[in-house]
């Protein structure tokens, strides 16, 4: 089963945010022995605009706290025009549960714009992806 997540734009925080819309649990991945694919795609009023380049030094995607285990996650890839990131997720043991944080940027009209993440004055749904 594909896990597609839309990426927008939070215009409700300042400064604005990236918000990842993890509804319908579309960020839990079933243990399966293939491979699966988790696909983020900019949408909205985020849909003219494009993830940060994972070369970048403050790439468009990066793990948040505690990495996952090597060779849970590969092939972090992002589509030619830029809208569009996604990545292979290899939930096939117990050894691969868990549920790790990330962080997106995206760039929109020139203005580089970053995930929720939990702060000490408030707390925000921060992105994830739960292996279960």
């Amino acid at each position: 089963m594909p896990n597609n997540l839309h990426v927008t734009l939070d215009k409700s925080t300042t400064p604005w945010c990236v918000d990842i819309d993890q509804s319908g649990n579309a960020n839990h991945v079933s243990q399966s022995p293939d491979v699966q694919t988790i696909t983020w795609q900019l949408t909205g009023n985020a849909a003219s605009g494009s993830f940060v380049a994972l070369t970048d030094p403050d790439p468009g995607f990066a793990w948040v706290g505690t990495a996952p285990p090597s060779g849970v996650f590969s092939n972090l890839t992002l589509s030619a025009n830029g809208n569009q990131l996604t990545i292979s997720d290899l939930n096939n043991s117990t050894s691969t549960q868990g549920t790790w944080t990330y962080i997106l940027r995206i760039n929109v009209d020139g203005v580089v714009y970053q995930s929720k993440t939990t702060s000490l004055t408030a707390t925000t749904t921060n992105p994830m992806i739960k292996n279960q």
